[in-house]
């Protein structure tokens, strides 16, 4: 979309302004929490809000597994990724999870 008529429309409908801002000021907040997160929870603390994050935004309805590199997992919660094998293995320890081919599947 032009410039120009991406201002026009934000000029002329205050209803799409609106969304617009609250979208955008939506995603500030949510990038300040995740900031804080990474500067003061632990990382099995992060790896575990990660985990859940990821199962709420991407799994089927009853289904608990989520494919993710550890690699991935690792630059998500800010930490490398032999810390998040280290939680993970805490976790499968402690039957929170399973994990079988590189799929973690939450346990009840």
């Amino acid at each position: 979309i032009p410039k120009e008529d991406f201002f026009t429309l934000l000029h002329g409908n205050k209803d799409v302004s609106s969304k617009l801002i609250k979208m955008l000021a939506d995603n500030v907040i949510q990038q300040e929490e995740q900031l804080l997160n990474l500067a003061y929870n632990s990382i099995r603390k992060r790896v575990a809000e990660a985990l859940l994050n990821l199962y709420d935004r991407y799994s089927q309805q009853g289904d608990s597994k989520i494919a993710i590199l550890r690699d991935d997992l690792a630059s998500m919660v800010g930490t490398a990724k032999e810390s998040v094998i280290r939680t993970l293995t805490d976790f499968k320890n402690e039957k929170l999870i399973d994990i079988d081919s590189g799929i973690i599947t939450i346990r009840d």
